[in-house]
């Protein structure tokens, strides 16, 4: 995957319905179910089917930056807006981008690993555009940091989703809880999306099944 270099300010790709974006070319990403068996829960475990599990199936990812700050567009369609919690069994809409914290193998289907934990940049519509940052060393271990350097845009309309994350490309003050990003280092990345509709939200969510490879283009 690669991630087109721009000559844009941050506040222009923050709109996801900026003209910019039409610039920028898109990956379609097939998505699957998280699987049931591994959920931290053992409710979930017992109370949901995992063939109605993942309603998102298809998720749309746009990514670029501009020297200084990383920017990721993503967009799926969903005919219905869920942006706060109204039953026990309808959340909000979500998605999240998920990268090792450092090099070595790491399941992304877990959460990482304690000797590899990765970094979850996380966004629902009840947050209001407030994203959140995460760490994670395995199922269940995910914690929120203090301070979050990620900002975000959403837009929902024409039977759909499109929600932009930003952040300067290093976050040098919290490099335990940020990944650090930049020109010829790739990563590894992965992302998520929760149906609220579905009852989805924590680990029962789609997600892309294997690891892609992000290079920040020259």
């Amino acid at each position: 995957m690669l991630c087109k270099k721009v000559s844009v300010v941050r506040e222009q790709l923050l709109d996801p319905l900026a003209t910019e974006w039409g610039n920028i070319p898109g990956e379609p990403l097939k998505m699957d179910a998280t699987p049931l068996a591994n959920q931290p829960s053992e409710y979930i475990k017992a109370s949901r089917d995992e063939r109605q599990i993942g309603k998102v199936r298809s998720l749309t990812v746009q990514a670029a930056h501009n020297g200084s700050d990383v920017f990721f567009r993503l967009s799926w369609e969903d005919a219905e807006k869920n942006t706060e919690i109204t039953d026990n069994n309808v959340f909000s809409d979500g998605c999240g981008i998920l990268i090792p914290l450092k090099d070595g193998d790491t399941p992304i289907d877990e959460m990482g690993s304690k000797d590899v934990p990765v970094n979850a940049w996380l966004w629902r519509a009840d947050l209001k555009d407030g994203p959140r940052n995460t760490v994670a060393k395995g199922l269940g271990s995910t914690q929120f940091s203090e301070k979050c350097a990620i900002q975000a845009g959403s837009a929902w309309g024409e039977g759909g989703w499109a929600v932009v994350f930003a952040r300067a490309l290093t976050v040098p003050e919290q490099q335990d809880e940020n990944v650090q990003l930049a020109v010829g280092r790739p990563v590894k990345i992965g992302f998520a999306v929760w149906e609220g509709s579905n009852g989805e939200r924590a680990g029962v969510k789609s997600f892309s099944k294997e690891w892609r490879e992000l290079t920040l283009e020259a």
